[in-house]
């Protein structure tokens, strides 16, 4: 689409499921790109020899639109001498390669193939990619020496304004590995991560685990039922409500780990915060809710398939949580709010507290109980699984007596 862009327009572009472009009226070939997690890029369009191309020009807000129109107008300037602008600005990114070859990327890429030697390789591509998310767009290119403490914060209030609180953590303390070893390497003198956890503290602490009162649960389930989205983020939604698996542990399932006939879901070692293989006994809920999606996806690896790589990737880490935001729980209510929900709902109910740990894959420290969770426990959880999906779909509870006898108010 296209329109008069101006700072308050581009600032209350809305996300949306997919990227998408919105073309600025009053500069030629100049568009802004809205991506998925919120994040918004200036490009230009241009012909040369006949040949149609694109160039970046920034990220906004740290591009303003009037610096992006600037750059436009140079590029146009540019192409009226019969210059290629793609080939000038290589030109120019040789100069300033030559002047600083110690780039926050570059150090952070050292780091990582440093750290890698002790690191799984699944986690040392999360490391990356999150750093290829959140941070390499804003100072990525910037001198590590130059960066300041006000221009990290910023970076990580993008991630927090997201509600991706685990995220903020994670992202927070691989930089601050990063900023050590430039330390380390006398790049830098100071390390501006220092101190960051302060700033961000109240949120890293609670909000990743925000969860809805029990007595809302119904709301919620209407919600997911009713709202228009994705097959495969509703079906995410609901086996997040049914096994209250971890995010990443639902992202990343894969067909050949369930089991329609033992009615198991078998998550491997690697893919588990313990590095243990996880059995999550299927009720009939989710059994159903995984047989509809099938259909779409069962014939790719993953079950919760990327629309625009299905073959190679699932849908993004943020897909389910956007959901919730679309469906009005934004700052209520969280992916991981639902492994919060089910403890409560299931020590209200009066399960075994050595059967609800073991459903949660937490680690237990007692010795004692140690020797009796080496068993799965998996009749006992099995059953207790189906009264906590046939409890969610009833969320007054009128049709289960609970173990121990507790009313839930």
């Amino acid at each position: 689409m296209k329109e008069k862009l101006d700072h308050k327009t581009i600032e209350n572009l809305p996300i949306k499921d997919k990227p998408y472009k919105v073309h600025d009226s009053m500069t030629k070939g100049l568009f802004i790109l809205v991506h998925t997690n919120g994040s918004k890029y200036f490009r230009i369009n241009f012909t040369f020899e006949s040949k149609q191309k694109t160039l970046a020009l920034g990220v906004f807000p740290n591009v303003s639109l009037i610096a992006a129109r600037l750059e436009a107008a140079k590029i146009r300037s540019q192409l009226s001498e019969n210059k290629n602008p793609s080939k000038e600005r290589k030109k120019g990114k040789g100069k300033a390669n030559n002047q600083n070859k110690h780039t926050f990327k570059k150090i952070a890429l050292k780091w990582i193939e440093l750290k890698s030697n002790e690191w799984k390789p699944d986690y040392t591509k999360d490391v990356l990619k999150s750093l290829e998310f959140n941070v390499f767009p804003y100072i990525g290119d910037k001198p590590i020496n130059k960066i300041k403490p006000k221009k990290l914060t910023k970076v990580l209030e993008k991630i927090e304004k997201r509600g991706s609180y685990e995220t903020l953590k994670k992202v927070r303390q691989r930089c601050n590995g990063i900023f050590i070893y430039a330390k380390v390497k006398q790049l830098i003198k100071s390390n501006p991560c220092e101190g960051q956890e302060l700033v961000l503290k109240k949120h890293t602490s609670t909000e990743n685990f925000n969860s809805i009162d029990i007595k809302e649960l119904p709301q919620l389930i209407e919600a997911i039922h009713t709202t228009a989205m994705e097959l495969t983020t509703k079906t995410g939604l609901l086996l997040a409500l049914y096994t209250f698996v971890r995010t990443s542990e639902i992202r990343f399932a894969r067909w050949d780990e369930i089991s329609f006939i033992d009615k198991q879901w078998l998550i491997p070692a690697e893919r588990m915060k313990m590095n243990k293989d996880h059995i999550v006994p299927l009720s009939k809920q989710a059994i159903k809710a995984l047989k509809d999606l099938h259909p779409i996806t069962g014939h790719f690896p993953f079950v919760f398939a990327s629309r625009s790589k299905p073959d190679t990737k699932p849908f993004s880490e943020n897909a389910m949580l956007y959901a919730l935001y679309r469906m009005g729980y934004r700052g209520k209510h969280t992916v991981h709010g639902f492994r919060h929900l089910a403890t409560t709902i299931l020590n209200e109910l009066g399960f075994e507290r050595r059967h609800i740990e073991k459903q949660m894959s937490h680690v237990i420290k007692n010795s004692t109980e140690k020797r009796y969770n080496r068993a799965e426990f998996i009749q006992d959880r099995t059953a207790m699984m189906q009264i906590y999906a046939d409890y969610v779909d009833k969320s007054d509870g009128s049709n289960i007596v609970p173990i121990g006898h507790k009313k839930i108010n």
